[in-house]
């Protein structure tokens, strides 16, 4: 005798409450509603993660006068251009923010640490250096990164945003923590080798911002006055507090500007 089923309603309905059971438990599904309140999306790596008092898109928002929900920081740490231009072109196409004027970029930085990580990881060499041994190698990356951040500018003008894209601040050429490095450590000869690093990157990014009609936030234009202070930095290649709120003046006094 042949065991009754049920009828297909009865089933369909099992099998899709199961399918979402299970997806929910796999950790699977991220639904995210849109917000259509927010007008500035601050957008990259570590440098824009950090949501606390003390970061940079915070005291930005504080500085333009607009209210705490205006405001979504779109920070992840350790995320490279690639992977932020696929982040970002999902967070577009979804409208997740449905009226958003404002991209605040900052990326790249990752593809160098990574970059190091495979090829210089004690920062034995200087790109400057005559006999540098990786100049094919590293001129690919930087090819790469631009190109990931044109299509990340290109993405967002196409969505009618604004785009304001930040070049890389230096790291100070003196002993210092620094978990990015073998030891945790970081010293005066490998922070000027990475610094030139940074300046190669920093002249890509404002060749996109150029090629892509990007407004250029040129942090790495206060050198002097972010690495006059120690306690602007936290470690080798984050800022404090004290010198984020440098960044969120920068930021500031170029939204107001181009207005």
């Amino acid at each position: 005798m042949t065991p009754r089923l049920g009828n297909s309603r009865q089933c369909g309905l099992f099998v899709f409450a199961f399918g979402i059971i299970a997806l929910f438990g796999a950790g699977c599904v991220q639904i995210r509603v849109p917000d259509p309140a927010i007008r500035y999306i601050a957008f990259g790596d570590s440098a824009t993660a950090d949501e606390s008092a003390g970061g940079y898109p915070e005291m930005l928002r504080t500085l333009l006068g607009e209210p705490f929900e205006a405001f979504a920081n779109e920070g992840k740490s350790g995320e490279t251009s690639e992977e932020g231009l696929v982040r970002l072109e999902l967070l577009l196409s979804d409208e997740i923010y449905p009226g958003a004027e404002v991209l605040l970029y900052w990326e790249g930085g990752n593809d160098i640490t990574e970059f190091i990580s495979q090829h210089d990881w004690f920062l034995l060499f200087s790109p400057d250096d005559p006999d540098y041994p990786i100049t094919d190698e590293l001129a690919r990356q930087l090819s790469e990164s631009q190109a990931n951040i044109e299509s990340a500018i290109a993405a967002a003008r196409e969505a009618g945003l604004s785009v304001y894209v930040a070049t890389y601040y230096f790291l100070r050429e003196s002993i210092g923590e620094c978990d990015a490095l073998p030891f945790n450590l970081l010293l005066p000869p490998q922070a000027v080798n990475a610094n030139a690093y940074v300046a190669r990157l920093n002249e890509h990014i404002r060749a996109a911002a150029a090629n892509q009609g990007a407004i250029l936030v040129d942090v790495a234009a206060e050198d002097d006055l972010i690495r006059a202070d120690p306690d602007n930095y936290v470690d080798c290649n984050h800022l404090s507090e004290q010198g984020n709120a440098i960044v969120a003046d920068l930021f500031f006094n170029v939204i107001t500007a181009s207005r």
